[in-house]
């Protein structure tokens, strides 16, 4: 019953894991990256919103949306909370079956190293998947903006709607 349960958890954290949208660059890239950051945005009385994060002032946020492929202008006073992911994260789900396995070759002492295996290795992939993100409570809007396409506002001479 145990071992079952340790499979589905692996198999779950496995199949869980989601790739980053391919707009986000690799850790070392990301001075040098020309678009926003990934963002999902719940807000309080509309649909949750997920794209790029193109511009940010006082009073709204414009996303690109990943769903509808055009801008969205949301009220900073609609937003509920909202997570950005500025880089893609660094995958290490193959560590789980991988160390779990290997805890074969400790014998008797299996009883004890594998579950430890399984425990450390989920907590690493988590943290993991985690990394390179932000949320409200972690950030304000004014510091928000460096994560946007455009930092300083929409230039004048861009239509919010030929933004792609």
């Amino acid at each position: 019953m145990k071992t079952n349960l340790a499979i589905a958890v692996l198999l779950a954290m496995i199949i869980c894991s989601c790739a980053a949208p391919k707009y986000l660059p690799h850790p070392d890239d990301i001075d040098i990256n020309k678009n926003g950051s990934y963002t999902k945005i719940k807000c309080k009385t509309t649909d949750d919103i997920r794209g790029e994060l193109i511009a940010i002032d006082s009073s709204q946020i414009v996303v690109l949306s990943e769903v509808s492929k055009r801008c969205i202008t949301i009220p900073i006073t609609e937003i509920e909370s909202f997570k950005l992911q500025y880089a893609a994260p660094t995958h290490h789900g193959w560590t789980i079956p991988v160390y779990t396995l290997a805890t074969l070759s400790h014998g008797i002492i299996l009883l004890g190293t594998a579950p430890l295996n399984l425990l450390v290795t989920i907590i690493v992939t988590t943290g993991g998947v985690r990394s390179y993100q932000y949320r409200k409570k972690d950030i304000s809007y004014e510091d928000l903006r460096m994560f946007a396409r455009f930092p300083q506002g929409i230039p004048a001479n861009v239509k919010i709607a030929s933004i792609k």
